[in-house]
């Protein structure tokens, strides 16, 4: 059963409907669905998804090129995924790792490639729990003294894998650069006052709320870590990636009043 709302089926055109049954079919293992069992004024032949959802293949007597980033996902099972990878090396195809690249969440396999036709398709897997948030895991990290930081200053301490934020009365917060959708890796954008995620363009407050969208659903809060201070010194505890509420995300550490340090 497709979800409420979300794409019944896609429309590829093709020029040889034998060729491309091999390649959906025997590359891809999509489940064939038959000839012309799909409406239309053209032969066609179908495929069903994983997801549940169809490819139709609409044979035409040239298929244009596609436009720049125009390109069909497909999800597939981990088992399958590896079957498929498999499969496209025996054609000379060698599916990336995109992870190592940053590319990725940890835990998600994905691989472009075209189909008979030029079409790009993007095979992708993931682990189950492959959207958890991972702390970065370096300890406790000194990111400065507390004067090196500027009132409403954004900082990102790279040790770390985090920005250090300073708000209007001299709190600290340190927020996880790992977005929470997708474990991807956020930016932040100082034209906005805001951090962004360009793997699903999630965006996300100094506070690390979810920013709203029309028509997407909102992420969890970016995580924190814990601030300690030593003196005059920040440390960031990086063992630990804290999630948070909605009612948590304005809760920020204040600097101990024996310090000794002033806000500037």
């Amino acid at each position: 059963m497709v979800r409420l709302g979300a794409i019944q089926a896609v429309l590829l055109e093709a020029t040889d409907l034998a060729r491309s049954e091999h390649f959906y079919g025997d590359v891809v293992g999509l489940e064939p669905c038959g000839r012309d069992v799909w409406p239309g004024d053209a032969p066609n032949t179908c495929f069903r998804a994983e997801s549940g959802q169809y490819v139709v293949l609409v044979q035409r007597p040239e298929v244009p090129a596609d436009g720049m980033e125009v390109h069909l996902q497909l999800y597939l099972s981990l088992e399958h995924w590896a079957v498929v990878a498999a499969r496209l090396q025996e054609l000379g195809i060698q599916p990336r790792d995109e992870r190592k690249k940053g590319l990725r969440a940890v835990g998600e396999l994905a691989a472009h490639v075209h189909d008979p036709d030029g079409h790009v398709l993007e095979l992708t897997a993931a682990e189950p729990r492959a959207y958890e948030v991972p702390p970065a895991g370096r300890g406790k990290v000194a990111a400065g003294r507390i004067d090196d930081f500027a009132i409403l200053s954004v900082t990102r301490i790279p040790q770390a894998q985090c920005f250090l934020i300073r708000d209007g009365d001299g709190s600290f917060l340190a927020l996880s650069q790992v977005c929470t959708h997708m474990q991807f890796t956020v930016s932040y954008q100082p034209e906005h006052y805001r951090f962004h995620c360009p793997r699903h363009r999630y965006r996300f407050g100094l506070n690390g709320a979810c920013l709203p969208r029309p028509g997407r659903g909102d992420a969890p809060p970016l995580h924190t870590y814990a601030i300690e201070f030593d003196g005059d010194q920040i440390l960031i505890d990086t063992d630990v990636s804290i999630a948070r509420s909605e009612a948590e995300v304005d809760c920020v550490t204040r600097v101990p009043e024996t310090s000794g340090t002033g806000a500037r």
